[in-house]
């Protein structure tokens, strides 16, 4: 997020949005719902910028629900249950 040179919009604004979801992820407190819109706001972001800054921040989110999805979705129960 912090590495946006702030010229194009879905990188200025997407990276900052997934690095606050999934900051919020680490620590359990998301809904199920919200892997979802984190997965769709990667597509937002992929393919939409000058430079791979963009493209390399939504893959690595994008790989990690493909491969943790049940992961992450155990863990929103687990503190959930809280």
């Amino acid at each position: 997020m912090h590495e946006s040179c702030g010229q194009c919009t879905p990188c200025r604004e997407g990276a900052g949005w997934m690095w606050r979801i999934m900051k919020r992820m680490v620590t359990g407190n998301i809904q199920s719902g919200e892997i979802d819109k984190l997965l769709d706001l990667t597509t937002q972001v992929e393919g939409h910028t000058i430079c791979a800054l963009g493209d390399a921040a939504a893959w690595a989110i994008q790989g990690l629900i493909r491969h943790f999805r049940d992961v992450i979705e155990d863990r929103i129960l687990q503190c959930s249950d809280r």
